[in-house]
């Protein structure tokens, strides 16, 4: 009976672990396709994701003119604090996973 439950909790976790990557995968591509956006037109980008879940918000802004500039102030006392993605940033999660990007945020604060 004690294999059973072992298993369905192994189940359960590699559930939780696959949808983790899919949504980390997505917002890396949505951030990076913005970010494409960005050069290709020549437009002023800010994308800003809020995970429900965890509160966490990860914000790119991909302008050259500093239109944007006031939102990262704005959520200065948001808690926990944004993550700010920078084009650069986006350029290594090219070469690596998206897992990658969230070391480098995390390196970036």
């Amino acid at each position: 009976m004690a294999s059973a439950s072992t298993t369905r909790s192994n189940r359960s976790t590699s559930v939780r672990k696959s949808k983790r990557q899919k949504q980390g995968r997505r917002k890396s591509s949505l951030m990076k396709k913005a970010a494409e956006y960005s050069k290709m037109c020549d437009a002023d980008v800010c994308v800003g994701i809020r995970l429900r879940e965890t509160g966490q918000v990860f914000i790119l802004s991909a302008d050259a003119s500093g239109f944007w500039a006031f939102l990262g102030s704005q959520l200065n006392s948001y808690y926990p604090a944004p993550r700010l993605v920078t084009e650069q940033d986006l350029e290594l999660v090219d070469k690596d996973t998206p897992e990658q990007l969230q070391v480098t945020e995390r390196k970036a604060r």
